[in-house]
């Protein structure tokens, strides 16, 4: 039963991320950024509940979310995943500006080189993504519990920036090993993480891109459109209190140009 829930982790969720990911990329380089967004998280939060099952723990009630996931392993877990400030950060911004969203129901913002960020964080998260805390019997017939050597195993690999994450046999290994293989160019390209290149460096656009949502730009239609799809609760009311506020700052303004247009209009009065 062990090793069958541990299979099933990885095919249904690894396995999963790992085709999410190739095709995040995908859609990056082809200039799709709502996508690439959408799978980036999704990505990401596949890994992590692949983790949080193949350690046992409760990895129900997430979403779309990470870092709940994260800070869960690190609660309940037997050990904390080590990732980088800027993995953290790239996370965050992907969850703060609704990427699980996608129905463009809120504005969202890419940064040059997110890509690179999205290699980074898929390569940190990544290794964790195999069966770590699991016993094996030594030489002299003892029972020697392996987690502290699988850790210090992939935390190694780490720290010497090795290519790949010390998985084998995994759908992103299996892609780069097949040259013929239909996704490998997408995977490797511009890839400082995964594949054959021992290159430090790649060049790329510095592009930017983001977008207001309907809602940024017209909240006052919230009402109406609920009337025929539905719309979270949250988004709803935030499109509501957004929507007073921009009355209320045009009534501001209003009053304001007719505060300054008054004293004119008196003094052509007088003057006449």
């Amino acid at each position: 039963m062990h090793i069958l829930v541990n299979d099933f982790a990885i095919r249904s969720f690894r396995e999963t991320a790992d085709k999410d990911y190739i095709a995040a990329r995908m859609a990056y380089r082809a200039r799709l950024i709502q996508p690439f967004r959408w799978m980036a998280l999704h990505c990401l939060e596949k890994y992590v509940k692949c983790i949080l099952l193949l350690n046992r723990v409760d990895a129900k009630n997430l979403g779309h979310s990470v870092l709940p996931g994260i800070e869960r392993m690190k609660q309940y877990g037997k050990f904390e995943l080590d990732l980088s400030a800027a993995t953290v950060t790239f996370i965050k911004n992907l969850e703060d500006d609704g990427a699980e969203d996608r129905y463009y129901l809120v504005s969202y913002n890419v940064e040059p080189f997110d890509i690179a960020r999205f290699d980074h964080a898929v390569w940190e998260v990544r290794r964790y993504c195999q069966p770590l805390d699991y016993d094996d019997v030594d030489l002299n017939g003892n029972t020697v519990n392996l987690l502290t050597h699988g850790l210090d195993r992939v935390h190694r690999a780490k720290e010497m920036r090795e290519k790949g994450t010390c998985i084998t046999g995994g759908t992103l290994e299996k892609i780069i090993e097949e040259k013929g293989h239909p996704a490998r160019e997408a995977l490797i390209w511009n890839n400082l993480f995964f594949g054959p290149s021992r290159r430090k460096a790649v060049k790329m656009r510095p592009d930017w891109e983001a977008g207001n949502a309907p809602f940024f730009l017209h909240p006052e239609i919230i009402d109406e459109v609920i009337k025929y799809v539905n719309i979270p609760k949250d988004i709803a009311e935030g499109a509501r209190q957004f929507a007073k506020q921009k009355a209320a700052e045009k009534a501001k303004a209003e009053r304001g140009a007719k505060k300054a247009k008054k004293p004119v209009a008196e003094q052509s009065g007088k003057t006449g």
